[in-house]
């Protein structure tokens, strides 16, 4: 069950009792972003020793303790990375933190200064970033995702079942023929990538995850509760899915902008991997991401026009 948006006051207060910034005025000090996925956003501002500094701080939107452990776990993630400069530097989690008596669990991270991602004019910025970040060292502390199409069929399986409840002919058979062809590419996978290093990823990479300084000549990747070691082309097929169709706003105008997204990400990466074999994997997971999204519509289809899942 939701738990509300909490109140700047009751923000300040929870972060003085904390001791991890001094907040005077939490009217001055403190703005909310509103919610974003399962968390409640704020910025704090706060006059420290050289000047202004701001923190971005992010609150459990809802109760239960795997929510709150995502939080402890993005926390280890950003700790793992944090010398890659890719992504905000963490200060401080508490999984168990309360605030107004709640549970929420509450991290506390570097503010990144910036703007959204241009889709039009960064794509280049957007794959020097995943690059840099595809190069960092393995570390423990992240989870390790081996097969992540193998992991995409189970859930996409289930979901196949729940459209199955439903009693709509048309849509079971329309899921279960994606669900099919995405079987076949984890299959084609298996063989593909058997001898491909598995690296840092960030797990649900899209246009925006980024912010971009405002020269544009600086990139870093936010919201990082999935980031595993996995496939490199788990992160491009996703983004590139989205920037070819799955969301609105496209990153790329043209298939010589696709090939130039390449060219960078294997020049900055700083190896000879070869155009081709990076297309050929990427548009495997591309294809894999379309086929999930078909079968999540169908069952949003026929969720929105049953009023709720039927059982027998």
């Amino acid at each position: 069950m939701g738990i509300g948006m909490k109140s700047v006051q009751s923000v300040a207060d929870f972060l003085n009792a904390k001791n991890w910034v001094v907040v005077d005025d939490a009217l001055e000090q403190i703005v909310p972003l509103g919610p974003q996925w399962a968390n409640d956003n704020y910025v704090v501002t706060v006059n420290e020793l050289y000047g202004e500094t701001r923190y971005f701080l992010r609150l459990g939107r809802e109760t239960g303790l795997g929510l709150m452990a995502r939080l402890a776990y993005e926390f280890s993630v950003l700790q793992a990375m944090s010398r890659s400069g890719m992504t905000p530097r963490p200060f401080y989690c508490d999984e168990s933190a309360k605030v107004d008596g709640e549970p929420v669990g509450a991290l506390l991270m570097e503010f990144l200064p910036g703007r959204s991602m241009d889709c039009a004019s960064d794509w280049r910025l957007a794959a020097q970033t995943l690059a840099r970040v595809h190069a960092q060292p393995v570390d423990s502390r992240l989870i390790v995702r081996e097969r992540p199409l193998v992991d995409m069929c189970n859930r996409c399986s289930e979901l196949v079942s729940a459209i199955g409840r439903y009693g709509d002919p048309g849509a079971a058979e329309e899921a279960g023929d994606s669900l099919k062809a995405l079987i076949s590419l984890a299959d084609e996978a298996r063989a593909l990538l058997a001898d491909d290093a598995l690296v840092v990823t960030h797990g649900t990479v899209r246009a925006s995850d980024f912010i971009v300084d405002e020269d544009g000549d600086k990139g870093w990747l936010i919201d990082w509760e999935n980031g595993a070691v996995s496939s490199r082309y788990a992160d491009i097929g996703l983004f590139m899915a989205h920037a070819s169709g799955l969301c609105a706003s496209g990153c790329y105008g043209s298939e010589n902008d696709r090939l130039g997204f390449f060219e960078e990400y294997v020049a900055t990466i700083g190896f000879d991997m070869g155009l081709d074999r990076l297309a050929e994997r990427v548009a495997l997971f591309e294809r894999a991401f379309m086929l999930r999204a078909t079968i999540e519509e169908l069952l949003a289809c026929c969720s929105c026009e049953g009023g709720g899942e039927k059982t027998e």
